[in-house]
């Protein structure tokens, strides 16, 4: 997973390059926009503050009251603080051309953002945190009890300035759960009443079919789906009749769904597969610890036990509960190179370019320093790139680095530095392999449109190379 924090203090004046220095001037002016946003954003959300104040007081509210000859005999008079927050409400719809219920949530939001997480709208304010990030943690707070507020903002806050919002998301997610005075078995076990199938028809003879259930069970579901996807050869098909992975995907799900298998029995004997993280307390039954299931979503200790003792199709990873360093890494499910690869998939976790979370087991594995120019087949020269990003690092220029903790950096075409940071640091990886065949070059077929292609040929064309895994 990746940070996206560019280099600081930067000059371009300091570049001889025309071309880098011009690149870099116009993502400069796009990053100061952006700040600019996050800033208007934040004295959005004060005055909207200060409008549902204004609905509170007592001058304003005698103000609001209507006739009472025309309420009606059988109707509830409202109360003084839902007058207030009702008036103010339409009073901001009508202003703004927005539907009332879609205001109140606005200002609703807005209220409780500016007055239970000061210091996130202060960090909007001065533009160090994108409204994306505000919302995101407007997400995670959601029923999260108000006293531990403040000491969940405190720590979570410096992730919001560094991360990505979905890097931002899974490291608020793991807080949240250390700090919450509910234990998660029991929210889990309320909220697992509440699993379901619906479907949401859509337009032009469409329709969207959800589940809600355990999220170590719709992990394994979409693992399971896509492994059965990549199964299915058409590489003999020529290129408009090829499906996407997602199409794929869904055609597996629809197959198994209605006709109980795939096509020619496609799926027989295929599993889905996740990791988790169990710290060794909770997997001796000594602690209540949540696990981190592929990486970054917490499970109750109950279910992390049920895996770890009893699923085979499960990668049983076990911590210190202080250092976090890796003790041990289950070995029956490694195939030759397997020790490497597993080492750097659980290291990784997803891809490693800069806001992309596909995860590290449907991704390539690159050299940081290409084989043809010496580089080794070792841990702190691999990294996972998922094909859209590991294809933009061949066919452009930029540049990869790594460190010997698996940080990569990325050196884009306007000459700024990226960080990105691997899921986990789990201590000293396995030796490098020897006596490894060269890396073949990528193959990357040519782009296939024009110029003159219409637009939308050209958008289906690039959902097809980014075919993208829910960041689970």
């Amino acid at each position: 997973m990746a940070t996206s924090n560019a280099t600081p203090n930067f000059d371009p004046d300091d570049f001889t390059d025309p071309a880098q220095a011009a690149i870099a001037a116009a993502i400069d002016r796009l990053t100061e926009n952006e700040k600019v946003l996050a800033a208007a954003q934040a004295e959005k959300n004060q005055i909207l503050a200060d409008i549902d104040l204004l609905g509170r007081k007592t001058y304003i509210r005698d103000r609001l009251r209507g006739n009472p000859a025309e309420t009606g005999w059988n109707s509830s008079p409202w109360d003084d603080e839902e007058l207030g927050r009702r008036t103010m409400a339409a009073e901001v719809a009508f202003a703004l051309r927005l539907n009332r219920n879609t205001a109140g949530i606005m200002v609703f939001e807005a209220t409780r953002f500016v007055g239970q997480l000061p210091s996130f709208q202060k960090a909007l304010s001065e533009g160090t945190i994108s409204w994306s990030h505000a919302r995101k943690m407007l997400e995670v707070t959601e029923n999260l009890p108000v006293e531990v507020l403040p000491a969940f903002e405190r720590q979570v806050l410096p992730a919001a300035k560094k991360y990505t919002v979905t890097r931002f998301g899974q490291a608020a997610v793991k807080v949240r759960e250390r700090l919450h005075p509910v234990p998660l078995e029991e929210r889990a076990a309320v909220s697992q009443k509440d699993r379901r199938v619906w479907v949401e028809p859509d337009l032009n003879g469409m329709a969207w079919m959800k589940a809600y259930m355990k999220v170590d069970d719709a992990q394994a579901v979409f693992d399971r789906l896509t492994r059965m996807a990549k199964n299915l050869d058409e590489s003999d098909l020529p290129m408009d009749e090829q499906r996407t992975m997602d199409q794929r995907r869904t055609d597996v799900y629809r197959d198994l769904l209605v006709d109980g298998v795939g096509p020619d029995g496609l799926g027989q004997g295929i599993r889905g597969t996740v990791s988790i993280t169990v710290p060794v307390l909770t997997l001796l039954g000594q602690s209540n610890e949540p696990a981190i299931l592929n990486g970054h979503v917490p499970i109750d200790a109950e279910t992390a036990r049920e895996i770890a003792g009893t699923a085979t199709s499960f990668t049983r990873i076990l911590v210190h509960p202080e250092t976090g360093c890796t003790l041990s890494v289950g070995r029956e499910s490694y195939s030759p190179p397997a020790e490497l690869k597993k080492y750097t998939e659980i290291r990784d976790g997803t891809c490693r370019a800069p806001g992309c979370n596909r995860q590290a087991t449907h991704s390539d594995l690159d050299h940081t320093q290409p084989w043809s120019d010496g580089g080794t087949t070792s841990a702190d020269n691999l990294a996972h790139l998922c094909p859209p990003c590991h294809r933009l690092k061949h066919q452009s220029s930029f540049t990869t680095s790594q460190k010997p903790n698996g940080d990569l950096v990325w050196t884009s075409p306007s000459g700024k530095e990226y960080l990105t940071e691997p899921a986990s640091y789990i201590g000293d990886p396995p030796p490098p392999v020897a006596d490894v065949p060269a890396e073949p070059p990528p193959t990357i077929p040519p782009d296939p449109l024009p110029d003159a292609v219409d637009d939308e040929v050209k958008k289906a064309e690039f959902r097809r190379e980014s075919d993208e895994l829910p960041p689970f």
